[in-house]
């Protein structure tokens, strides 16, 4: 575990999920799931396995931090719409699992429409937001009033490029832990197998949330994660000459 807030907040190493050690919770974003058959309704084919693989990443994460409740925050599924047949198998099948062993809730995001309809069947509440504490948890895709002092989002999908020395260039998904305001946030990395990130920009125009337009980013940190391996914390950004 990394704490980045009072003893409570944690990045759970080496995961991309965050632990809120006061709740015992795992705040997880974006797994995108049932992206196969969304892509494949655009003529996009991808193996099927895709979603089975975020999955799996889940139960591993879940398995090695040992939570009693579990908070996803946002994009659950992938499609905007109507859930497509690969969206509701594996929502429906990861769902009735985890409520067998967790407390479980789901922040919507913007792609969750129509996700209540599975979950409502299954009694998992869907919130809009989540306050606990110094703690609002939301997805990003709006901008609400009256946040906690912390707030934690996804909706991003951040990630940080890195040059070696002979010029190779790797793509890391990443945390972001920076000042909002008179407020902190932490930025959640995708778990979905294909949401990579978008590489961290200066440029406002560039990124998705709204509550991170007008914010200075060069005074953040950058965790870098490889699932089930490590989380990396670098300097804040603007020591970066290349993070763009």
């Amino acid at each position: 575990m990394i704490e980045i807030y009072e003893g409570d907040l944690y990045i759970a190493d080496p995961w991309p999920a965050a632990y809120i050690k006061s709740i015992d919770a795992v705040v997880l974003s974006d797994l995108h799931l049932g992206i196969e058959g969304a892509l494949a309704n655009e003529g996009i084919y991808l193996p099927t396995s895709i979603s089975e693989s975020t999955i799996r990443l889940v139960k591993r994460i879940l398995d090695d931090v040992g939570p009693t409740m579990v908070i996803f925050n946002g994009d659950v599924k992938h499609g905007f719409g109507l859930l497509n047949t690969s969206e509701w198998i594996h929502v429906r099948n990861l769902f009735r699992e985890l409520r067998e062993g967790y407390e479980v809730l789901v922040v919507r995001g913007n792609h969750d429409n129509y996700l209540g309809v599975v979950l409502d069947r299954l009694g998992i509440p869907f919130v809009e937001r989540y306050d606990h504490g110094p703690y609002s948890i939301i997805h990003g895709h709006t901008k609400p009033d009256n946040l906690g002092d912390v707030v934690i989002i996804g909706h991003e999908h951040p990630s940080i490029s890195l040059r070696d020395d002979v010029g190779v260039k790797y793509k890391f998904k990443c945390f972001l832990w920076g000042p909002l305001n008179d407020r902190w946030v932490l930025v959640l990395p995708s778990v979905g197998e294909l949401a990579t990130g978008a590489t961290i920009s200066i440029y406002e125009d560039e990124r998705l949330s709204p509550l991170m337009r007008g914010v200075d980013i060069s005074r953040f940190k950058a965790y870098a994660v490889v699932p089930g391996e490590t989380v990396q914390e670098f300097p804040v950004l603007k020591d970066f000459v290349d993070y763009i």
